[in-house]
């Protein structure tokens, strides 16, 4: 029992952000799926042919690109395009791909940050809201 008292006592203690964690597959904030993308997330949005991808760590917090490497595979109607992710400003990776817009798409992100190891992620962008 004093385990379980000193757990219920340190919950308060814990900061809300941290509670806050974004599971993969959800909605983030800037209305794109989120998926686990090495130790960090990533968020996938498309907006007509533009891609998006934003960066976070694990607390949700922005996660600097400047220097990264990014590319997103897109699959759609039968076809596969790949497109280079650019480094934008903080933590935002944008490209432009003609099949963006496409229904059933699937998409593959590689990211590899300066310093870090090369990751991916699979997404199945959300339909709109």
């Amino acid at each position: 029992m004093p385990t379980r008292r000193l757990i219920l006592a340190a919950l308060p203690l814990i900061p809300g952000r941290a509670l806050a964690h974004l599971p993969s597959g959800s909605r983030g904030p800037n209305g794109g799926q989120v998926q686990d993308i090495g130790s960090y997330h990533a968020e996938l949005v498309l907006r007509g042919n533009d891609i998006l991808v934003f960066v976070f760590d694990h607390n949700d917090r922005p996660v600097p690109v400047a220097g990264a490497t990014a590319q997103a595979v897109l699959l759609a109607n039968g076809r596969q395009a790949t497109v280079p992710l650019t480094p934008k400003e903080g933590n935002l990776l944008q490209g432009t791909g003609d099949l963006a817009e496409a229904r059933g798409i699937r998409a593959v992100v590689t990211l590899t940050l300066p310093g870090q190891r090369t990751t991916q992620a699979r997404f199945t962008p959300l339909d709109p809201a």
